[in-house]
């Protein structure tokens, strides 16, 4: 008989982690809201000529599509496509469906935030799954780079919130790297393998980086030597604390760098980029003394959708970005019929999750503050009337219905991570008889009492 599990690449949450992705979800959103950011959401499954040809890149070959049903499947055997549908592979696409479908229900400026599920039909391996959360939060309708210091603000509270060790926020712009291997005087045609390259730099060796060079570039040669000499810069994936303390960050790219450009047009072309990431940092740090954004010019994000600044950030000890983001300005237009600038930011949630299970971080314990109403031989009605009027005075009461040995009952509670058991409960009187599961005491005393125990202990 074959093994019984969840389908390939997907999983079942037992209670602790399930708590403890609610958790995130709910520290996510708070500090959202602080910002005027509001919740909506999206079906699953949307039409498959949303979700193709929209700049989804890679995305777009790992879809999951639907089966047309009933009698247009039927009709599709004969010849035609068999699909119409497809699950959603991230939540930015959907973004730019729901913005077309109610445009004139959204304010001029339209915050939101979204955390949902998403399927990419991905080769399952450790950390990568076909079914994932992701959680986005986007300004559309808002051009001003403001909005980009707003996001890069309310995000890095989020990271600072969750605790998550020593992190770093990166900037640089969708166009920066483009217009620097333009100045190089590389081929059009070789940018882009050079890009994808690049986006891999942390994830490969210099060998490694060396080999796949070479078969884009001649060896030895100046356009060669140029690209080698981005990432050679001192400091450029080591010591971001350097980078902080050096001002946005430019002065080792301007020196060694940007000076290399010849061509006066492309020059102010990266000139007037960098004052604009120079304006986002500056912004940001002025809001936050704390922030550590930093300027990192080799960042490349792999959406073909994005126009302009683009971000991730990075924990220490942690092998992949926890988050990416950016301005998108061309996206929503293709649905809406006319150009709507936005920007946005999407949480790797399910790599913050696996750092958060790694450091065995269960949610606060306010969450877990719960108590088992013991079954001492009482009728089983009486057991439940008690207990709601104990739910009613706040406390999060389990009920144990079943007639046992009082051992086991209390050995079932710390199974399940219930720290405290109600032996008695006298409603007139508001005594209870509590068990300490940690300490094996018992302690008689009033709800009130009970009451401000738990929250001392939280």
């Amino acid at each position: 008989m074959s093994s019984i599990g969840p389908p390939t690449g997907m999983r079942d949450w037992l209670p602790p982690d399930a708590l403890l992705r609610q958790h995130l979800i709910e520290t996510i959103s708070k500090v959202y809201r602080l910002y005027g950011y509001l919740p909506i959401d999206t079906p699953a499954m949307e039409d498959l000529s949303v979700l193709l040809g929209k700049g989804g890149g890679e995305n777009e070959k790992l879809l999951f599509k639907v089966l047309k049903r009933g009698e247009k499947l039927e009709e599709a055997r004969a010849g035609g496509d068999l699909a119409d549908y497809g699950l959603r592979f991230d939540l930015t696409v959907p973004l730019a469906r729901f913005i077309a479908t109610h445009q004139g229900k959204l304010p001029r400026v339209f915050r939101r935030y979204h955390i949902g599920p998403v399927w990419r039909a991905d080769r399952p391996q450790k950390g990568r799954f076909r079914e994932f959360y992701q959680c986005d939060i986007d300004v559309v309708n808002g051009a001003s780079p403001a909005y980009e210091v707003e996001i890069i603000t309310a995000t890095e509270r989020v990271l600072k919130e969750l605790n998550l060790g020593k992190w770093w926020f990166r900037i640089s712009d969708k166009r920066l790297l483009p217009s620097l291997l333009k100045g190089f005087r590389i081929p059009e045609q070789k940018i882009k393998p050079i890009l994808i390259l690049l986006d891999k730099l942390e994830k490969v060796s210099p060998a490694q980086f060396d080999s796949e060079l070479n078969e884009i570039l001649d060896k030895g040669t100046d356009a060669w030597g140029k690209v080698w000499g981005l990432i050679k810069i001192p400091d450029i994936n080591k010591d971001h604390e350097a980078l902080r303390q050096t001002g946005t960050g430019y002065a080792h790219y301007e020196e060694k760098i940007f000076k290399q450009v010849e061509d006066r047009a492309i020059r102010e072309e990266i000139r007037a980029i960098r004052d604009n990431l120079d304006g986002v940092i500056k912004a940001v740090r002025e809001i936050n003394k704390e922030s550590r954004l930093i300027f990192h010019p080799t960042l490349v994000r792999g959406m073909d959708y994005y126009t302009g600044p683009v971000y991730e950030a990075v924990v220490e000890g942690f092998p992949s970005a926890i988050l990416g983001g950016g301005r998108y300005d061309d996206l929503i237009g293709t649905f809406a019929g006319k150009k709507i600038p936005a920007v946005g930011c999407s949480l790797g949630f399910e790599r913050i999750l696996s750092i958060l299970q790694a450091r065995k971080e269960g949610p606060p314990t306010t969450a877990l503050s719960r108590v088992l109403l013991v079954n001492d031989g009482q009728p089983v009605d009486l057991l439940q009337r008690q207990a709601e009027q104990l739910r009613a005075a706040g406390f999060c009461v389990e009920t144990y219905l079943d007639q046992d040995d009082l051992g086991r009952q209390f050995k079932y509670a710390e199974a399940t991570d219930i720290p405290w058991a109600i032996r008695r409960f006298d409603p007139i009187t508001s005594m209870v008889t509590v068990r300490d599961l940690s300490k094996r005491a018992d302690l008689t005393m009033e709800l009130d009492a009970f009451w401000s125990l738990l929250n001392s202990s939280v």
